[in-house]
């Protein structure tokens, strides 16, 4: 699994400036699973989105599981 943990700003609950912005990707044989998370450590605000390539439904085709639903930052 890799993951990906950036800064990205003030929090939209308490307004720290602490927000993550977590990407992580996981693959094995035909499963792969892309997922975001913003978290906050000062308040425990938190959200998150996971893409899974076996979903029966399917994710629009407008939307990329490499960009961030919240920010939309790519995956480095």
């Amino acid at each position: 699994m890799s993951r990906d943990r950036q800064m990205i700003g003030d929090c939209p609950k308490c307004g720290g400036n602490d927000l993550a912005c977590a990407y992580n990707h996981f693959e094995s044989n035909e499963l792969t699973i892309d997922s975001w998370e913003h978290k906050c450590p000062d308040c425990g605000f938190r959200e998150t989105t996971a893409f899974r390539s076996d979903e029966e439904d399917a994710k629009p085709e407008d939307v990329d599981p490499h960009i961030c639903p919240y920010c939309a930052r790519s995956r480095s």
